[in-house]
């Protein structure tokens, strides 16, 4: 059953008060209509991206104000974890699109891009990432939207998480380092840095580690900032399922 998205509401206070009567937005209208064109009594299902999932039935398929009627809802648990990957843009802003992508059928919690010194991209648009994280929320039938974070210095995120436990720094070179695997600590949030194409400088690793940042590894493959920062996700994710 395809999945839509109502910004800005919290699908759970409107049924428990009552209000099943609900207009859907503009773009998820067309959709609904001129797309799918789907009909009065057609079943869908919506979520606010805080954990809530209604079964909906459409009313009025408007195309410009689609009318649905909640019929059912479903509250699903957070993890009990909060992943952030600190990652700084691509030159190709379709490889970080497909990051993103990526990271949230993992249920990811929160991205942050990062301006680094050896940067190649130094300017970025939130909003156009938004809407690939909201376009992989609706694809993967999730009920949680991950936070885009406005763009920082890495120097100032790190001074900003400077002493908290589960920070993590990975970068390429050739001494041993810990993996990631054998160091996190499943059950509590997580900030992992990962470089641009460059790798992160001498100073940027240096203040890292002074202000605790631990430094990991990701394995023996020399491997690009996207899929550097999707092996993070996925290495966290695999620590935190829960043993049958």
């Amino acid at each position: 059953m395809q999945l839509f998205y109502l910004p800005g509401t919290n699908l759970s206070v409107l049924f428990k008060a009552g209000n099943t009567l609900i207009t859907l937005p503009a773009e998820e209208s067309a959709h609904v209509a001129r797309v799918l064109r789907m009909k009065p009594g057609d079943p869908l299902k919506l979520t606010d991206g805080i954990g809530n999932i209604t079964v909906a039935n459409i009313q009025d398929p408007n195309p410009k104000a689609c009318i649905v009627k909640l019929m059912s809802l479903e509250t699903i648990e957070k993890k009990i974890y909060n992943l952030r990957i600190a990652v700084a843009p691509t030159k190709n802003i379709g490889r970080y699109e497909w990051f993103l992508e990526k990271a949230t059928e993992f249920g990811i919690g929160e991205i942050i891009p990062v301006y680094c010194d050896h940067s190649e991209r130094q300017k970025i648009r939130t909003e156009r990432l938004e809407k690939v994280v909201i376009a992989a929320m609706k694809q993967s039938l999730s009920s949680y939207l991950p936070v885009i974070a406005q763009p920082v210095d890495l120097s100032s995120l790190i001074i900003t998480n400077a002493g908290r436990e589960n920070c993590f720094i990975a970068w390429v070179d050739e001494k041993p380092r810990p993996h990631l695997k054998d160091i996190c600590q499943p059950g509590k949030d997580a900030l992992i840095l990962i470089g641009p194409e460059g790798d992160f400088s001498p100073r940027e690793i240096k203040l890292a580690l002074e202000s605790g940042f631990k430094p990991v590894s990701l394995g023996k493959a020399r491997l690009r900032t996207e899929t550097a920062a999707l092996a993070s996700c996925f290495i966290v994710n695999l620590l935190n399922e829960p043993v049958s």
